[in-house]
C-alpha cells in the first residue's frame, strides 16, 4: 500500500492545475451563458460553424454541439473536488447526488438539448471549497466585459439594438445588444448585487454614484422596473449598514429574531406567496393585483400554467413564446416569468425542491456566519424571483454557488458594526 504522505504529495501536484482548470471553465460557462442572452450569440455560433464547414453536413451539427459542450469539462475539477478535497462524508454524498441529479436531467431532456438543470448544478458542485471572492471578481469582470461589448456593438449597428414599447406608451425601451430589455436590467442588477456582496454593504460614495448612474440609464432608456425596485431595496440595505455602523442602534431582540427568520425563509415565503396567488387568481378588476399590469400578467400566466400543466416529478415540456430576440409582436405571448412556478412546471418537483433547498441552505450558511447583509441581499433576490425567471441561471443568480463555496475571504472582515446583531 502507498504511504499516505506519498499520496498527499501526489495530490498536491494536481490541486493547482485543477483549480486553474475550474476557474478557466467557470469563466467560459459564465461568458457563454451571457452570450446566449445577447444578440451576439448567433454571430458567435456562425463563427464556430465557419471553422467546421469542411466537414460533411451530417457531421457539422454534432461537432458544433461537441465544441459548445466542451464548457462542461468543468466536471473534471468538480469530481476531483468531491473525491479528494471535500473531507466531510455527508458533504461528499450531497455533492455527488447533486452532480448525479444534474446528469440525470441532462439525459432526461437530451432530445431538446436542455441543460437548464445540469449546468447550474454542475457549477454549484464545481464551486465547492473554491474562493467565493475570486469567483465574484471573475463574474464581475466577465459580465461587465460582455455587456460593454454588446452595448458598443449595438451602438455601431453590428448587432441589433432591439426596442419595445409598453402597451399604450410611446416610451422606447432599449436592450442595447441583449435579447430583451428586462434581461439587460436583470444582468446589471445582479452584477450590482455581486459587488454589494463583495463589499458586504459597506459602499463608498463613488459606489453609490456609479449605481445611481446605472439606475438612471435603466429609468431613461431600459425601463426595467422590477430590477430598479430591487436595486433601490438593496441600496436601502447598504444605507442601513452604513448608518448602523456609525450610530450603533439598539434593536429589540424579538425584532431581530423575526427579521432573521424572515430572511432565512425568504425563498420559501416567496414561492408560497406566488403559488397561493396563482391558485386563487380571479379576473376581477377590484382585486389589488389586477390594478398593476406586470403583476397581474405574471399571476394570470401562473394561473394558466398550473391549470394546464399536470404534476410531474421531472418536468413537462411546453411551448413558450416571448419577446426576447425580436422586436415585432406576433400576436401571442406566453412566457413564464415567475421563477418558482417556472422551475416547478418545466423541471418538476424534484428540481424545485433541490434549488429551493440550496437557496435556503445559502441563507442558513450566511446566518451561521452572521452575514446579515448577505442574507438581506439574498432576500431581495427571492423577491425578484417572484416576478423574474432567472433563479437557476448562474449567469444571473451567481449566488447559487454560495451553497458550498468558501466565503471566508469575503466574510472575515465583513461585519464591522454588527456586534449587537450578531449576539
Amino acid at each position: 500500500m502507498l504511504d499516505n504522505t506519498v499520496v498527499s504529495e501526489n495530490l498536491q501536484k494536481y490541486r493547482k492545475p485543477m483549480e486553474r482548470m475550474f476557474y478557466l471553465f467557470f469563466v467560459i460557462i459564465f461568458i457563454y451563458d451571457y452570450l446566449s442572452s445577447s444578440m451576439m450569440f448567433i454571430p458567435f455560433q456562425n463563427m464556430i460553424l465557419k471553422t467546421i464547414l469542411f466537414l460533411p453536413i451530417d457531421l457539422i451539427e454534432p461537432v458544433f454541439e461537441l465544441i459548445l459542450n466542451l464548457r462542461h469539462l468543468i466536471i473534471i475539477p468538480a469530481v476531483f473536488t468531491i473525491i479528494f478535497e471535500v473531507k466531510e462524508r455527508n458533504r461528499k454524498i450531497i455533492l455527488s447526488l447533486l452532480l448525479f441529479a444534474g446528469w440525470f436531467y441532462a439525459m432526461y431532456w437530451r432530445e431538446s438539448g436542455d441543460y437548464a438543470v445540469f449546468s447550474p448544478l454542475l457549477v454549484i458542485v464545481a464551486c465547492a471549497n473554491r474562493d467565493m471572492k475570486k469567483i465574484i471578481k471573475l463574474s464581475l469582470a466577465s459580465g461587465v466585459f460582455v455587456i460593454f461589448l454588446a452595448f458598443v456593438l449595438s451602438r455601431f449597428g453590428i448587432i441589433e439594438d432591439l426596442t419595445w414599447n409598453r402597451p399604450g406608451s410611446s416610451f422606447e425601451r432599449h436592450a442595447f445588444g441583449m435579447n430583451y430589455c428586462t434581461d439587460l436590467a436583470s444582468h446589471v442588477m445582479f452584477l450590482i448585487f455581486l459587488y454589494m456582496f463583495l463589499k458586504q454593504g459597506h459602499l463608498k460614495w463613488w459606489d453609490y454614484v456609479v449605481i445611481v448612474g446605472l439606475s438612471a440609464v435603466n429609468v431613461f432608456f431600459v425601463d426595467g422596473q422590477i430590477a430598479l425596485i430591487c436595486v433601490v431595496m438593496a441600496l436601502a440595505g447598504c444605507c442601513f449598514v452604513s448608518i448602523y455602523d456609525k450610530k450603533g442602534w439598539e434593536i429589540p431582540e424579538k425584532v431581530i429574531c423575526v427579521w432573521k427568520w424572515l430572511l432565512q425563509s425568504a425563498f420559501v415565503v416567496g414561492a408560497g406567496v406566488m403559488f397561493l396567488l396563482a391558485i386563487t387568481y380571479k379576473e376581477d378588476p377590484q382585486i389589488w393585483y389586477n390594478r398593476y399590469y406586470s403583476l397581474e400578467n405574471r399571476i394570470h400566466t401562473n394561473y394558466r400554467l398550473l391549470k394546464a400543466i399536470p404534476f410531474s416529478w421531472f418536468g413537462t415540456s411546453f411551448v413558450q413564446v416571448g419577446s426576447g430576440g425580436k422586436s415585432d409582436y406576433t400576436g401571442y405571448y406566453f412566457w413564464v416569468d415567475c421563477s418558482y412556478t417556472r422551475v416547478y412546471a418545466m423541471h418538476g418537483i424534484v428540481a424545485f425542491i433541490i434549488f429551493m433547498a440550496l437557496l435556503t441552505w445559502v441563507q442558513i450558511r450566511l446566518k451561521k456566519k452572521k452575514a446579515y447583509f448577505g442574507m438581506f441581499l439574498m432576500a431581495v433576490v427571492a423577491f425578484d424571483c417572484m416576478i423574474e425567471h432567472h433563479m437557476i441561471e448562474v449567469a444571473f443568480n451567481t449566488f447559487l454557488v454560495l451553497a458550498f463555496a468558501d466565503m471566508g475571504g469575503i466574510l472575515q472582515n465583513a461585519q464591522k458594526g454588527e456586534g449587537k446583531l450578531a449576539s
